[in-house]
Parts: structure tokens; sequence; C-alpha cells
């Protein structure tokens, strides 16, 4: 609406209202007496004054509206003028022979993930982009002193950026100039120091821009992971940048400084910002015989080795630490074997979670790796110990002893260094009894009557009786009667006595029996104990020099 159109509405209502007024005095007048038009006529003063008073209202504010709409038409016809007959398609440079310099730099603010598995990095980052552009520019004071203007990235033309080693899915994902925030244009360019740093010296010249163009993004990154020496690993990530159509003679890349800017950067709980360098390089490629300039943005991390340590190594080092207890307990208590085959389903288990977090490679084993694999074989000879030392201790019997070497090398030898007890000695016994060796002993058989002992027709019978051996010869009874008739042995009827001695002497047998056995059986045992404690230094020992062999190996930088 222009300022006429106002003012006529204006007017045009002012006269609506006037005439709905002196149409009603009309009304009074034609009811009332003639004094009545006195009173119309002050009306109509006091509404002309009102007119005049809106009048002066309606000037200011219109003054200001003025005031308004010229500035509004200065930025409007500063962008009307200066894209009119611009092309976004055309590189802004005079010499079209000549290259344009692109400024490039980044401010890195997150770390948001290393994604180790997929070898991914994940980074929140502020792109930031200066060149410069002789078609777009004006004189400030011919547009109202307006110095700077904010434009679609649609109107201007952008160099065609992108991340080399862009992870992300998507056509247009890594692209520079996707991005849909507004670009900053200058109405002179501006004088800013570069250095460039070269092998041999660095130079510092001073640049023109009057083209700005900043961008919030998430980068996902391909990034090459060292899992060497995992957890105390350091990783050196690149973010690679470079313009994917425009060669170095026609766009010319340069970094806006030599490390990247971490003034926002928010520390992140898993790694530690080393350095960020920040370098350019100059490539040439299979295809194309122009140089590439590109920007790398070298981002060096190291991993906080707390989580590892409180998470990972502790509990396996504790898990290793247990199973060794299989050699204390006492070998009948039938659980050796159950305690050492749980600690190694619970090695098992941490080494699943230490797969699913690591790059699937065979260049290298992890440090942790390492020792989750030392660990394992060391429980898995623990349980094979054990099963030996098992059927040391079930697998003897009373007809075996044990061998003079095993007792002079286990129970003299190494029983007093590993301070295990040795077996007492039990004094023997003297058991005296009637001797037997050329006694041959049987229960007297004689017929019974009327609980009398009597022949029954008078001729000898065979009788157990108690009479020597003539060589490997048993004499029945009637070759004791006979002897008896030749006189050479006399005959001797048995008596309770005599077999009383009989018993006790087989009783006595047994007993020398069981203690033999008893005392084959606590050699055995003190042989299964001896292995035992050796077993236990042994093994402590070795996981002892084997975890301090491993950590050895990290870098001098790893620290908690």
């Amino acid at each position: 609406m222009t300022l006429e159109a106002v003012r006529i509405s204006h007017l045009f209502i002012a006269i609506i209202w006037l005439g709905i007024q002196g149409y009603g005095d009309g009304i009074n007048t034609d009811r009332k007496s003639l004094d009545g038009n006195n009173a119309t006529t002050t009306k109509s003063s006091e509404l002309q004054k009102d007119l005049v008073a809106n009048t002066t209202k309606e000037d200011d504010y219109n003054g200001t509206l003025d005031a308004i709409k010229k500035s509004d038409d200065d930025e409007l016809r500063l962008v009307k003028e200066l894209f009119e007959n611009y092309s976004q398609e055309v590189r802004p440079v005079k010499n079209k022979n000549a290259a344009i310099k692109v400024i490039f730099g980044i401010a890195y603010t997150q770390l948001v993930e290393l994604d180790e598995k997929n070898q991914v990095l994940v980074s929140n980052v502020w792109i930031r982009q200066k060149w410069n552009n002789h078609l777009l520019r004006w004189n400030a004071s011919h547009y109202g002193g307006i110095k700077s203007i904010n434009v679609d990235p649609k109107m201007v033309w952008l160099p065609d950026i992108v991340l080399y080693n862009n992870a992300n899915t998507g056509i247009t994902s890594g692209n520079m100039d996707q991005f849909k925030t507004k670009v900053i244009l200058s109405s002179d360019a501006k004088k800013i120091r570069h250095r460039i740093k070269r092998v041999k010296k660095s130079d510092t010249t001073c640049m023109l821009y009057d083209f700005i163009r900043y961008a919030p993004t998430i980068l996902r990154s391909r990034c090459a992971i060292d899992i060497k020496f995992f957890p105390f690993d350091d990783q050196k990530c690149d973010l690679h940048f470079g313009s994917w159509t425009y060669d170095g003679l026609r766009v010319d890349l340069l970094n806006a400084s030599n490390s990247v800017d971490l003034v926002s950067y928010m520390p992140s709980g898993e790694f530690e910002m080393v350095e960020a360098p920040v370098k350019r390089t100059i490539v040439k490629y299979s295809c194309c015989p122009e140089p590439y300039p590109n920007v790398i943005f070298t981002l060096h991390i190291r991993r906080k080795v707390l989580f590892y340590f409180n998470n990972l190594i502790v509990p396996c080092f504790l898990i290793t630490a247990f199973a060794l207890l299989t050699f204390v307990l006492p070998p009948n208590t039938g659980e050796r074997v159950t305690l050492v085959i749980t600690t190694l389903l619970a090695m098992t288990v941490f080494m699943l979670m230490i797969a699913e977090n690591t790059p699937t490679t065979s260049d290298v084993t992890p440090l942790i790796g390492k020792f989750f694999v030392a660990s394992m074989v060391e429980i898995g000879l623990a349980l094979i110990a054990t099963c030996f030392v098992l059927n040391i201790y079930e697998a003897t019997g009373p007809s075996s002893e044990v061998p003079r070497w095993v007792r002079v090398l286990l129970i003299d030898i190494l029983a007093p260094i590993l301070r295990v007890t040795r077996p007492k000695e039990k004094p023997q016994r003297k058991f005296h009894g009637p001797s037997n060796q050329n006694i041959h002993s049987y229960s007297p058989i004689m017929p019974e009557h009327n609980g009398n002992n009597i022949e029954m027709d008078g001729s000898p019978r065979d009788v157990l009786v108690i009479a020597p051996k003539v060589g490997e010869k048993i004499l029945t009874s009637r070759d004791f009667i006979n002897s008896v008739n030749d006189n050479s042995i006399r005959h001797r009827v048995p008596s309770s006595q005599e077999k009383l001695l009989e018993g006790i002497n087989v009783l006595t047998e047994r007993a020398k029996e069981q203690e033999k056995e008893e005392e084959i059986k606590e050699e055995w045992e003190s042989v299964a104990k001896v292995i035992d404690r050796f077993f236990l230094l042994l093994f402590i020992a070795t996981v002892a020099i084997s975890t301090a062999l491993i950590f050895l190996q990290r870098p001098s930088y790893a620290t908690m």
C-alpha cells in the first residue's frame, strides 16, 4: 500500500464519520427548537479540531513509516541490483586463468563417538569458509550505509569442498556446499593475514575476502584404528577436505591456521585431545594430471584407561587369581575342578566383550587380548595340574607304594622347602603270639554220645589235631597215630587257650595290613600336598611374570 492510498483511506473514514454525526444533528433539529442550531455549530467546530489533530498524528506516523520504508528499500534495492545480472555458476575471478583462493578452517566442538568396530569417527564441527567475490560488491554509502547482508547460499557461487574420507550414507553426504546456513556478503574486501607453512620456511601473506560462510554440522569420517596397545592406545584420525571438481588451477584451497580451533571444544570422557595440527598437501590423482590441493586436519586423541582398568583388567586378574585357589583347597573337597572350569568360562565371557568392541583384524593382537589369552592358558594349565594332583590322591592303592626316588625328592627334600608337613612316623608295634611256622592246627572232631566222647567201633578216625609238618606234607590223624606208635611225636589235644591265640594271630595280621595301607595312603597324600604347593607357587610366579611382561609393553605416555 502506497502513502497516497493510506491518506485517501483515512480521509474517507473521516467523511463517513462526519456524515453520520450530521445526519443525527438534522434529526434533532427537526424535533427541537431553533436553539439547536447553535449546538450543531459548536459540534462541527470540535470535529474540525479533531480532524486537524488526527491529520497531524497521521503525518508523524507517515514520517516514521517513510523512514522504515526507505531503509527496507535500500536493502531490497541492494539485493535486487546486486543479483540482477549475476549467475551463481560463474567462478568469481577477474582473470579466468587464475585460481580463486578459498580459506578453509574448522572449529572442533565435540568428539561424539569413536566406533572402533566400524572404524568411524563422529565429530561435531563448525565449518568456516572465506573467499573473495569481486562480482558482488557495492558502495555502502549508496545503500543507506549497509556494509553486509546475509543471503541464501543458492544465490551465490560456492566452492564444492567435500570430506574425502566421508563415512556417512547418502548422495550429498560430506558435501560442504549443501548447508542451508546464510552466506555473509561484505561491501568491501577485508584484509587478513594468512600464514602458509612450507618445508623450509613460513611465509605470511595478506589476502582479501568478502564472502564468509559458517555452518555447524556432524561429520562421520573413516579412521584407521590401531589396536596394538589397546586400551593404552593413541589414535590419529584425519578429516580430509578438498574440492571435488575444481583442480588447484581453478580453486586454491588454503588452511586458515596451522591448528584446529579448540576454543569451544567440550572434553570427552573417553578420549583426551592431545593436539590437532593442520597441513595442506598437493595431490595428483591417476585420473587427472592437474594438482588438487587438500587440507588435512589431524586429530591426535589418547584413550583414558581408567574405565577399562576398572571394568576389564582388574576383574580378569582377580578371576585368574581365584583359579589358583584350587591348589589351596584339600583334594577331598570335590569342587576343585568345578572352580577352575567356572573361572575359565568367566574369562571366555570377557574375551567375547573385547571381541565385540575391537575391529576384526588379523594384523595385530591388542595388548589386553594378549593378557586375556595368557590368563586363559594359565587357567587351562591349572585345570590340567588339578586333575593330575587328584589322580595322585585318588587313584593310588595299598598295592602301589611310593617309589623311593619320589619319597626322597618330594617328601624328604621339597616338603621342608615348601613348608609342607611331612607324615609322622608311627612306632612299630610288636605282637607276641604262638609260633605257628611248624604247626598245622585243626579242631578235633570226636563223636558224641549222650554228651560223652566215645569211640563207636574202636577203630581210629581222622581227627583234627595240632601236629607238626613234615616237609610239605600235612599230617592227618592216622599219620599222627602212627607217628605216636613210632614214638616220634607225642599226641596233644588243643585247648581253648590255643584256639584263642590262633584268633588273635589272625587279627594281628589284619591290623598290620591296615596300618601298612594307612602309611602308604598318608605318603601319597603328602606327595599330593607337596605337588599342590609347588604348582601354587609356580602358577603365582607365572601369572605375575606374564602380566608384568604384557603390560610393560604399553607406551610410556599411557597413564590412568
